[in-house]
């Protein structure tokens, strides 16, 4: 670990606020206010879409608008070159390669961990790939990586810097990886779950802030209810969470910005709740665009939504998709959605 006690510092506060919030502020300059104190000012109603760490004068009240659906006809199938197993994240690197990291012949059952949440350590690590770079221009598998790596794959994120970020359910595990897929980093005991500072339990994703700091949803422990995905809107200072079981995406401060006017880290700023079991969430030019699967009650259709931090209206599309588990959105504005059984990758363009 040397060499990283910021970062890690990071992951431990992460920890602390159940998978979701976000890294101390600078001690030079915060704003000397706890939540309590934010919330005598402003009271209990959510601040939505402020300019970057800013705090209103005035409550804000806003919640999303559904616009109606827009037209399917963009959605398409790409078909990979290679089968790919179960893909439980998504990626795209700045040369425009789309990474899925998936599980290969494996699949997660009611066998896979005790009731202690450790893994069936005997199955041992994924013989075969789990990374596979493909050309999203005719489905190419280009290359693949991560064999004898991993138990059992679950998110992945690309920096801007191209390194690769991926987490291990199966091995409690957080990987850091560079562009050639060379380890720089491992977080966390493998195949140990703990809810300390060094341990994680389950974690599902992750997100970087440009300054290296950065963010993991500790997918199976704190107050949050399987927070399944995370997406951070840097220049709005805001984390949000794919609060899974809660059918929700909640929003909180993230703690990045700095000045005698910044925000706490870990504040609720504002939720969409309501709207189905959430199972991936990212951000592109202040949409921030989700999957859901079927809410608890089996009233709510599966579906891919797009809402505009700046407005609170949200979109719907692809009503009735089966098993979404990942997304990623390219610069062109192409929304490509993972599925699980069947294990394919659906595209879908909103530019």
């Amino acid at each position: 670990m040397a060499g990283v006690p910021r970062l890690f510092l990071a992951i431990a506060t992460v920890i602390a606020l159940a998978a979701a919030a976000a890294i101390p502020p600078p001690e030079d300059a915060p704003l000397d206010l706890d939540e309590a104190q934010l919330r005598e000012l402003f009271g209990q109603q959510d601040i939505f879409a402020l300019p970057a760490g800013e705090i209103p004068e005035a409550p804000v009240e806003q919640q999303p608008e559904e616009e109606p659906e827009q037209p399917q006809e963009d959605a398409f199938i790409l078909g990979t070159s290679k089968p790919l197993g179960q893909i439980s994240g998504l990626g795209i690197t700045s040369k425009g390669h789309l990474l899925a990291f998936h599980r290969a012949e494996r699949e997660w059952t009611e066998e896979s961990f005790s009731k202690d949440f450790k893994f069936n350590a005997h199955t041992g690590m994924i013989a075969n790939a789990t990374i596979a770079v493909i050309d999203p221009a005719n489905g190419q598998v280009v290359a693949e990586h991560g064999k004898n790596q991993f138990y059992l794959p679950h998110g992945l994120t690309v920096d801007h810097e191209d390194n690769i970020w991926v987490t291990d359910v199966g091995a409690h595990q957080v990987v850091k990886m560079d562009k050639n897929f060379k380890v720089l980093m491992t977080l966390g005991e493998k195949l140990v779950p703990g809810t300390d500072e060094k341990h994680f339990c389950k974690p599902t994703d992750i997100a970087v802030a440009s300054n290296g700091y950065f963010f993991v949803a500790d997918g199976y422990y704190g107050p949050l209810h399987h927070p399944h995905s995370i997406a951070l809107i840097e220049d709005l200072n805001l984390l949000c969470v794919a609060d899974r079981e809660n059918e929700r995406v909640q929003c909180f401060s993230a703690g990045l910005k700095e000045g005698h006017r910044s925000i706490p880290a870990g504040i609720p700023i504002t939720s969409a709740d309501d709207i189905g079991r959430v199972f991936a969430i990212r951000e592109r030019a202040h949409y921030l665009v989700g999957v859901t699967g079927v809410d608890q009650q089996d009233s709510l259709e599966p579906q891919v939504f797009a809402m505009d931090m700046d407005t609170g209206k949200a979109q719907t599309y692809l009503k009735g998709i089966e098993n979404g588990h990942a997304l990623a959105i390219s610069k062109d504005g192409t929304v490509y959605v993972a599925q699980m059984n069947p294990n394919q990758i659906v595209g879908l363009n909103l530019a």
